[in-house]
Formats: C-alpha cells, sequence, structure tokens
C-alpha cells in the first residue's frame, strides 16, 4: 500500500506512474556561527537610539602614613559615553487571490497527494520562512561585520558607527610568518594571548580566546612545521588529526567547522559568506576573548503606534487585509544595533609576515 501512494501519474507521459521523493530543499547555507558560540548578549530596548556607558574604574595601592598624618583619597572613576542609533530593516511582501486561486500544492504533490489545492495559510508560511531567514542571515553577517572591523551594518548609510572610532581607539592588526620554517609563531601566538588577556578590563571571567580563521590562515597555521612537530609526537588523537589536516569539531559547532587548540587559543575555520563578501577575509583570523558582556546585540521597537516606548520584539510581522478583499500584505520588520563595548579586545591576525 504504501509503494502505490508513493506512485503519482507521470506529468511528462500521461498514462505513466513514477515513483516520489522527500522534496529536497535547495536553500543558502546557514551558518548560524555568532549565535552558536553565545558571545553576544542580546537586550530588547524600549527606543531607537542607545546610550553606551563606560565607566574606567580608579583603583591603586594604598600607601603608609604616620598616625599624624592627613589621610589621602581615592580618585574618582572617569566615565565616558556614546550614543548610537539603532538600525531599521523592513520588508514587504504582498498574497494576491491569483497566488492561491486554481493553484496546487506542490509540496502535497511530491507527497503523492493529488489534487490538493494551496491555501492562503500555507503561501504565508512560506513567505514568513522567508523572511525570517533574511533576518537571521542579516544578523549573522551584521555581527560578522562587527567583528571584522568594529563597524555598524547599514549598507544604505543610514547609521554610520565605528566603535574604534567612537572610543578613540585603533584596531591592532598583528602579522604572524606562518610560511616561515625558522621562525616559530608560538611566540608570537603567546604574545598575542598576552595581549587579549590584558586588553579585557573587566572583572569577569574570560572562559576562553577565540581565534575565527579564513581557511588560508587555518590552513596555513596546522601545516606550519612548528606547529606539525609540536602534535607529532602526541599521544592525543588530535595530534594525528593536525598532521592528516582532517581536525574534528566541538559542541556548539557542527562538522562544518574545523577546530583545533594551540597555543592557549581555540582556532575555528570559517567558511562561508554573503553576497560574495566573505565572513572572514582571505589570509585572515580575528582573535578575541569569550565570556565577558564585550559583545551586545541592541533591538529597538517596530516603527508603529502599539510599540512605541514599549520592550522590543527581535522581529516583527504584521499583516492586513485589503480593504476590497483582493490583497493581504505583509510587513516585516527586525531593528538591531551590534555593539562591542570594549573594541580593543578584538586583534586582527595574518598569516604573512610584518
Amino acid at each position: 500500500m504504501d509503494e502505490i501512494q508513493k506512485a503519482i501519474g507521470n506529468l511528462f507521459e500521461p498514462g505513466k506512474l513514477v515513483d516520489v521523493t522527500e522534496a529536497v530543499a535547495v536553500i543558502q547555507n546557514k551558518w548560524g556561527l555568532m549565535n552558536a558560540l553565545g558571545i553576544f548578549q542580546e537586550e530588547n530596548k524600549t527606543q531607537k537610539i542607545v546610550q553606551i556607558n563606560r565607566t574606567h574604574e580608579s583603583v591603586a595601592l594604598m600607601e603608609d602614613r604616620n598616625w599624624n598624618e592627613r589621610k589621602p583619597t581615592v580618585k574618582g572613576n572617569d566615565r565616558d559615553f556614546t550614543l548610537v542609533k539603532v538600525p531599521h530593516f523592513p520588508l514587504q511582501d504582498i498574497i494576491v487571490p491569483e497566488d492561491v486561486d486554481g493553484n496546487v500544492d506542490l509540496d502535497a504533490l511530491f507527497r503523492g497527494e493529488i489534487d490538493v489545492p494551496l491555501s492562503v495559510q500555507k503561501v504565508m508560511a512560506d513567505k514568513v520562512l522567508r523572511l525570517r531567514r533574511s533576518a537571521a542571515l542579516t544578523l549573522e553577517y551584521a555581527r560578522m561585520q562587527l567583528l571584522k572591523d568594529g563597524t555598524v551594518f547599514a549598507p544604505n548609510g543610514t547609521v554610520v558607527t565605528n566603535f574604534y572610532t567612537e572610543f578613540g581607539l585603533t584596531r591592532q592588526t598583528i602579522p604572524l610568518d606562518l610560511a616561515s620554517t625558522t621562525d616559530n609563531p608560538l611566540a608570537k601566538v603567546s604574545d598575542v594571548y598576552a595581549q587579549v588577556q590584558d586588553s579585557v578590563e573587566s572583572d569577569q571571567i574570560v572562559t576562553d580566546v577565540i581565534a575565527l580563521c579564513s581557511p588560508e590562515f587555518f590552513d596555513a597555521l596546522i601545516s606550519n612545521p612548528f606547529v606539525v612537530e609540536s602534535y607529532q609526537y602526541w599521544a592525543q588523537p588530535q595530534g594525528m588529526e593536525v598532521l592528516n589536516q582532517r581536525l574534528g569539531t566541538r559542541a556548539p559547532l557542527d562538522r562544518r567547522y574545523r577546530v583545533f587548540d594551540y597555543g592557549g587559543v581555540t582556532w575555528i575555520e570559517v567558511r562561508g559568506g554573503v553576497g560574495g563578501e566573505r565572513y572572514v577575509e582571505e589570509g585572515e583570523a580575528y582573535i578575541f576573548p569569550r565570556g565577558t558582556d564585550s559583545f551586545r546585540t541592541f533591538f529597538a521597537p517596530a516603527n508603529k503606534f502599539a510599540s512605541v516606548n514599549k520592550e522590543a520584539q527581535q522581529v516583527y510581522l504584521f499583516t492586513t487585509m485589503g480593504e476590497k478583499d483582493d490583497k493581504i500584505e505583509l510587513e516585516f520588520e527586525t531593528n538591531f544595533l551590534n555593539a562591542v563595548v570594549r573594541p580593543q579586545i578584538v586583534i586582527t591576525l595574518t598569516m604573512d609576515a610584518a
């Protein structure tokens, strides 16, 4: 009986049957690395402008004094802040009777269910799914851009913010000569690790130090002769994996990511990008600590009266039936700002000599 249910009429040869399979969805890769790493603290705000405050604590060693001397005081804390506007990302779509009238539900047809008419609910669900995926892709790309150069993603220029500029800092770029056969990269990696430690300036606990690498950087690192030599005598399985360049991954990342530890740093290969723009530029890596609240995502409320001065949702969907019953309008928006409140914690590494 199951075999009969799988057979449907051959659309190209009337009177013949064919077996059908489940529909194969061909969609863009959903990488989601930033979400998986959990480095962004998400905050739902009530306004479209956010003031980021920073306090620079003043602490010094106490000095001894004679009993009859005047007691010294402690210098007050220094403070700074920046105002940033939350970018607005809207999308819209429409459903008209022609989208449904007389149309067959192709998903049902591919399952072997013949003559199932397409429904308004099915059309709307498909459109909403694509809108949600667009929002997730945009958030992921925007977070990677912030990590890459400290800028806010707003491709049309409605918001122009660079957190290095806002806080009077310069992004550090440090070369690692991974092609050298005479210079051990471990010494430079140790120096970078120390810089990352010193840059945290927080009483929070750093869980680990991560480097997101381009495929070129990752391959150059694991094939460096000093790295190979440091692993070849290991009894652990990872040693052989490094030598064979078949590294596995670890939770919460899936098997698309190659990962290994070297010099106290967790190195992660990052592939992919959007519209020809890579997540990690060729020959580069971005190193930073994980475990602090340095990365934030602020969500702002929708541009609707019902949302004014209310805590934001991460995504919004509004549906409106046309007055003449001839269309359904879909309005979708997400409003978010990614911020790095300690920009100095991210350092760019290159695989070439200085």
